[in-house]
């Protein structure tokens, strides 16, 4: 026991410090506090707090205010300090839960922490466990084209046992729809009869645009059945245009018959069409039957087609009767021509011609296609009536009434003579010079105080004479820096620093000579080798003189850096893309890639546009499609993150010149995700990269959200919408692009002079020039007045209808005008002539055009040398194509040469072709070897087998200067031609030319009596 007592002493006496210490806090918690359990108490009052502090009601309604107002304001941040305390209130509403999801994307939160977020809330909500909860959800936040979002958020739900309803699956494919992802939209459609859902009435009508985009017409017909009266008529035009494209109208014609799908213009034309494509007389009755009975107009393409079905005189001239209250314009009258010859009718054609107005320019063609018509037809009296009545000069005036084109004036000569109209050839035949077309008409710093500094006795460091020598270049003191650069080189403080301020000196002052010289010192320097900052500061100072001469010298450089082992900069790398041209030589676009693959690791969003803005400009789509693999998308090797929208639109245009049509609404879905508010500009891409690749009508229907979005609605602007014009017309849908144009009106987007010229151009594409008069009245009601496009788009316009009297009136007002025809224009009105077989009309085009100082292309020469040729006027087709060529310093290229040796063809002159060939041979022009065979075999005919023999020489490299040359010619040499020139020429000639051939190809072979005759010839000379 007392054992017990001293170690339990002993254990006292040991902790004796500490029990005392502890009891002194004891005693002191006690006076200060008054409460020895304080902090117990302290935290178990917290916890109660904790618990009494769940919000009321009200106040719930007041952090949901708030919530609500700092997210109109942007105030992201404090709408996820809200949500901290909505979290506890158990119930959010949807709309707020929406707001919450968007700022936490606008916050850059990932996607895994914004679905933690809402699992969370869905777990414990009753009320947030219901589909219609999910579909309000969802709804808003489709518009972020998030579809990897929205697909987790489904999951979520589903773990609860919320199933998608019809509605959900509207708003699903409302989503992938925008992004055009068709085959999504028709999974999601299948999946819904598997499950047995009906379809919303908008969820039918995205799957009908689906089925009409992707050419699906029995599910197309299914749900347009299913779907009201009132859809837009030319929803039911597509349906039938793809009817008649697969054939198979059987499947359309009972909507139509009992007016579900409504007959239109268009598709009343698309059905006649398809009669004559097919050979089904009863389809084109069946149309006409549906037209008359909905009161269908018709236009002058339904009146043509007609005409074209029918062999029955007496029905066309119905036709022209019921035509003739709106006037006949080239497209009628083309056709009912085209039957007058067919069935030699020349009642028929007089009908035509009581109905044509002699005072309407556009019947012109119409007029001199009947003039030819009579005198082909056997009644040359009618065509010189036509002439005396219509063309023939009038008493004093200057010039005829109408344009003769060649082919006509040829018609009218022979009927002159079957008539004995002597007068007629005498005025046909003289030269006429009036006639055709009117043609010619910093606080600068104290230099020297600097200097002085460097007078001083002590020794400066290579820094400051650095220093004062960027002083004197920075204030453009060239003479004093060069002095200066002297002093530091006799000091020995010269540096590659130094050298490369004193180059940028002499590249401000375009001394680029003296920069170069400068550079071959540096090298002979190894203590001032230069460097990236040398080679930028030259190549950037030629590049920025824009003279070819000075970019071939920086492309110079760009080899010699390379050589000298000196990696660009991303600056110098930019300035050479954005230096790149369409006309650019390949190897300098290669070059230029190949050097931001050399520094592909320093890629960044600006050089990356810069890159892709570079192969848009130059054409070059295979570059970049291999820059938006390497640099953007998910398996990017060098990702480049993307985070303005200018970039954006620099990313979708490349997508869309690349025709990656999917690309580009990835893109649109990036901007989506990250809430960047699209510009203008980048709309603009967008729209036109899915409208040039055919998606007209999701570009239109992009618009249109656009439009019903007030955040984006300002964006959209007249220049968007000529994407659209410009796409509806080449799909050769005028209808639409004046929806599309009075749709303009309706949101008050104020037209502008590009609307009106996209609208002009769908005009010419699809034979509505009747429309162009109208066209131009509103566009100068808007205070717009016609540019060197619009008049350019006219002419064009007239020129393809054959009209060239209006074509020739718009190119007079042209001249008169501000503006000054380019070569566009000069080759336009060419190319008219040529058709309608104008030869002095083009010959004065071409005058005048270099009156103007304008210089003709190798195209619109070859475009006049056909145009004389086909008026038998060789003589002068040489004549100007070799002034041309002498005046505008320019060899005539292979394209004129045999332009010119087709004319010698097609006058026959086969003589003056082969010397003309023999010529041009010497001069190292090629020319075509068709073309030079057919010239050989025309010499034949005349009779001229040595001229013949000769060219051949020549043609397969046996010409007399090249002995037995091989010649790659005469790998596909046409042995027959050969043979023919061989049994033409003399024997002895022969034989000299079947040695060179067979020297040349030792497979060619001759008949064994041309070989016999030629044998003896030679055997002949050998005894002789």
């Amino acid at each position: 026991m007392s054992d017990l007592m001293e170690q339990a002493q002993a254990v006292l006496t040991n902790f004796s410090a500490e029990l005392l210490l502890f009891g002194g806090a004891f005693l002191l918690q006690f006076f200060l506090f008054g409460n020895v359990l304080w902090p117990w108490k302290k935290r178990g009052k917290g916890k109660a707090k904790k618990i009494d502090s769940s919000p009321s009601s009200q106040e719930i309604e007041n952090i949901l205010e708030a919530t609500h107002a700092a997210f109109e304001q942007g105030d992201h941040r404090t709408v996820l300090r809200k949500w901290g305390t909505l979290q506890r209130a158990g119930d959010v509403p949807a709309e707020t839960l929406v707001q919450v999801v968007e700022s936490m994307q606008r916050l850059r939160k990932d996607r895994s922490f914004i679905l933690a977020e809402v699992k969370g809330l869905v777990l414990k909500s009753d009320a947030a466990q219901s589909v219609d909860y999910m579909n309000d959800l969802l709804t808003p936040l489709t518009k972020s084209l998030d579809a990897g979002l929205i697909t987790n958020l489904l999951t979520v739900f589903s773990k609860v046992g919320v199933e998608a309803n019809s509605r959900t699956y509207e708003i699903l494919m409302h989503l992938h729809f925008a992004t055009r992802s068709f085959e999504e939209v028709k999974d999601l459609a299948k999946q819904m009869r598997q499950i047995g859902l009906h379809a919303t009435q908008r969820t039918t009508l995205v799957m009908l645009k689906t089925f009409l985009q992707e050419g699906c017409l029995s599910d197309a017909l299914q749900c347009y059945c299913e779907l009201p009266c009132d859809l837009p008529k030319h929803v039911g035009t597509q349906l039938v245009e793809i009817a008649c494209r697969e054939r198979r109208m059987e499947e359309v014609l009972p909507k139509l018959e009992t007016g579900r799908i409504p007959m239109t213009t268009d598709s009343l034309n698309l059905m006649l069409n398809e009669s004559l494509r097919s050979a089904q007389p009863e389809l084109a009755k069946k149309a006409l039957e549906l037209a008359g009975q909905q009161k269908v107009e018709k236009n002058s393409r339904t009146y043509s087609l007609l005409v074209r079905s029918e062999n029955d005189s007496a029905e066309i001239r119905r036709l022209l009767k019921e035509v003739g209250a709106s006037g006949v314009d080239a497209v009628v009258s083309h056709a009912v021509l085209e039957a007058c010859a067919k069935m030699r009718d020349v009642k028929l054609a007089e009908s035509l011609s009581e109905m044509l107005n002699p005072n309407e320019a556009s019947q012109a063609p119409a007029f001199m296609a009947l003039i030819r018509f009579y005198t082909e037809a056997s009644a040359p009296e009618k065509a010189l009536a036509l002439y005396d009545s219509l063309v023939k000069v009038e008493g004093d005036k200057e010039r005829r009434r109408l344009p003769i084109d060649a082919r006509t004036k040829h018609c009218l000569l022979a009927a002159s003579r079957a008539c004995n109209r002597e007068d007629i050839s005498v005025e046909l035949q003289e030269v006429d010079p009036s006639r055709g077309v009117a043609m010619l008409s910093g606080k600068k710093n104290d230099i020297d105080s600097v200097l002085s500094l460097l007078e001083g006795p002590a020794k400066l460091p290579g820094t400051a004479w650095n220093i004062a020598l960027d002083t004197c270049v920075e204030n453009g003191e060239l003479e004093k820096a060069k002095q200066l650069a002297k002093r530091m080189k006799d000091a020995g403080v010269m540096d590659v620093v130094s050298y490369n301020t004193l180059i940028k000196a002499y590249v401000r002052h375009n001394l680029f000579d003296q920069a170069s010289a400068l550079l071959l010192t540096m090298r002979q320097d190894p203590a001032a080798m230069p460097n990236t900052v040398t080679y930028h500061e030259l190549i950037s100072g030629l590049l920025k003189t824009g003279k070819e001469i000075n970019r071939t010298r920086a492309w110079e450089l760009v080899n010699e850096m390379k050589e000298d082992d000196v990696l660009p900069n991303k600056p110098m790398v930019s300035n050479l893309l954005r230096s790149l041209r369409p006309k650019s030589h390949s190897s300098e676009i290669n070059r230029a890639m190949q050097l931001v693959d050399s520094i592909q690791h320093q890629v960044d969003e600006g050089l990356l546009c810069t890159v892709l803005e570079a192969g848009v400009r130059v054409g070059k789509a295979q570059v970049l499609q291999k820059k938006l693999k390497t640099f953007h998308g998910d398996q990017a090797e060098f990702p480049v993150k993307i985070t303005g929208a200018h970039s954006f639109g620099s990313l979708i245009k490349a997508y869309g010149f690349v025709k990656d049509v999917a690309g580009a609404w990835n893109c649109w879905k990036e901007m989506s995700v990250q809430h960047l508010k699209p510009t203008n500009i980048t709309l603009g891409c967008l729209v036109e990269a899915v409208a040039s690749n055919g998606d007209v009508d999701g570009a239109h229907e992009l618009i249109q959200r656009l439009l019903e979005d007030p955040e984006t609605k300002s964006q959209v602007n007249a220049v968007i919408y000529g994407s659209i014009l410009k796409g509806f017309s080449r799909k050769k849908r005028m209808d639409r692009v004046w929806d599309a144009f009075e749709e303009m009106k309706k949101h008050g987007i104020a037209p502008t002079l590009m609307t009106f010229n996209a609208i002009l151009d769908g005009c010419v594409r699809n034979e509505e020039m009747s429309k162009v008069p109208e066209l131009l009245s509103r566009m100068q009601s808007v205070g717009l007045e016609p540019n060197l496009i619009t008049y350019s788009t006219m002419i064009k316009g007239f020129c393809n209808t054959g009209d060239m009297q209006s074509a020739f009136s718009i190119f007079e007002k042209l001249q008169k005008g501000p503006e000054v025809p380019d070569e566009v224009v000069y080759n336009t009105l060419l190319d008219g002539c040529l058709q309608a077989g104008l030869a002095d009309e083009g010959e004065q085009l071409l005058e005048a055009m270099m009156a103007q100082g304008l210089a003709p292309s190798i195209y619109t020469l070859s475009v006049l040398v056909k145009l004389l040729a086909s008026a038998k006027r060789l003589d002068k087709a040489f004549k100007m194509a070799e002034n041309a060529s002498v005046r505008f310093r320019f060899r005539l290229g292979a394209q004129l040469q045999s332009a010119l040796l087709q004319a010698c063809i097609s006058c026959r002159a086969y003589e003056r072709g082969a010397r003309f060939y023999l010529k041009t041979h010497k001069d190292r022009l090629s020319a075509d070897k068709k073309i030079c065979q057919t010239i050989i075999r025309g010499l034949l005919t005349t009779g001229k087998a040595e001229l013949a023999a000769e060219l051949l020489r020549s043609l397969l490299g046996l010409h007399s200067s090249e002995e037995v040359l091989q010649h790659r010619a005469t790998q596909d040499v046409d042995e027959a031609l050969a043979v023919e020139v061989l049994e033409a020429l003399g024997s002895r000639d022969a034989w000299h030319l079947y040695e060179s051939l067979k020297a040349a190809k030792p497979q060619f072979t001759v008949g064994p009596e041309l070989l016999k005759r030629m044998t003896a010839s030679k055997g002949h000379n050998k005894c002789r």
